[in-house]
């Protein structure tokens, strides 16, 4: 069941990215790091026509890099998420770049990302979620934006991770954190899952505004802003 935001509208009137003046719309998380058929009333941000436009290329080149390290290999034929699979064919180019970050060493396959890339579309989702879920613009740079595999986390990192201690302040009245909260009966609750097994993202207020991010259940991401 969908949960409506009842916060200060005046907050809605800007981009959730850049804080200027919106024109559109913006799925977050975008629809590439999910599976059609995709979930009902996905969440969305307000956005202007720049930055809705301007994450695209990061945000496949993550997606893509994603499915070729769970693959092992960039080859299309070896993708089973149809969208990516679509992707490495039609782009030779981003398709080579991956390649390229590719290297093999005693048979294990090893990824070198390209960081500000990676980092710049973690930021942009940590952005969409604090805004949809917290209701809390942040269209600055974070103090704290980092991403990595969960499984290269140490046992207490991915403790931390998982089931961080949450702040005594309660969100923003109207807000759907504030709902949740509230309400309750959600069984991953303070996880929001949007996609079993494809996306799901935590927002809380610990120590300013933070963002904990899943993308399938491989990349770990974290934004803070304090």
């Amino acid at each position: 069941m969908a949960i409506q935001s009842y916060g200060d509208i005046r907050t809605l009137l800007y981009c959730a990215f850049c804080g200027g003046a919106t024109g559109t719309r913006d799925h977050c998380p975008s629809r590439i790091f999910l599976d059609k058929p995709y979930p009902d009333d996905l969440p969305v941000v307000p956005a202007c026509q720049d930055c809705n436009n301007s994450f695209s290329i990061d945000e496949e080149y993550l997606a893509c890099l994603i499915a070729c390290v769970l693959a092992g290999t960039t080859n299309p034929d070896n993708i089973e998420r149809q969208s990516i699979k679509k992707s490495l064919q039609h782009s030779e180019a981003l398709r080579e770049r991956l390649e390229q970050a590719r290297t093999e060493n005693d048979g294990q396959v090893i990824y070198v990302p390209e960081t500000a890339r990676v980092n710049n579309v973690i930021t942009k989702l940590a952005q969409g979620h604090a805004l949809y879920e917290l209701h809390e613009s942040r269209p600055t740079q974070p103090d704290t934006v980092c991403a990595a595999p969960l499984e290269l986390l140490t046992q207490g990192q991915r403790d931390a991770f998982e089931f961080p201690e949450l702040p005594a302040v309660w969100p923003e009245i109207g807000s759907r954190a504030m709902q949740r909260m509230v309400v309750g009966g959600e069984p991953d609750y303070p996880w929001i899952s949007v996609q079993p097994g494809m996306y799901r993202y935590l927002a809380s207020q610990e120590s300013g505004t933070t963002i904990h991010i899943v993308i399938q259940e491989y990349l770990a991401g974290y934004v803070q802003w304090n």
